[in-house]
């Protein structure tokens, strides 16, 4: 055998370290400290209304009427 033949990489290789990869960064990104969790919801947010019907939604509704 040739000094500088390089190894080819698989097809099954390639994908085994694609999904170890693809492993590894969520694992990175859910080991960050310090990210800040979302609040927990109280009574008062819940009756919050959180959808308002504005003249921009009003036009798309009217838009896309049958």
């Amino acid at each position: 055998m040739s000094a500088d033949k390089t190894e080819k990489l698989g097809r099954r290789d390639f994908l085994r370290n694609a999904g170890l990869g693809a492993a590894a960064a969520v694992a990175a990104t859910a080991a960050v400290p310090g990210k800040a969790e979302a609040a927990p919801e109280n009574a008062e947010t819940r009756k919050k209304q959180r959808y308002k019907e504005t003249d921009h939604v009003k036009r798309y509704y009217e838009s896309n009427r049958l």
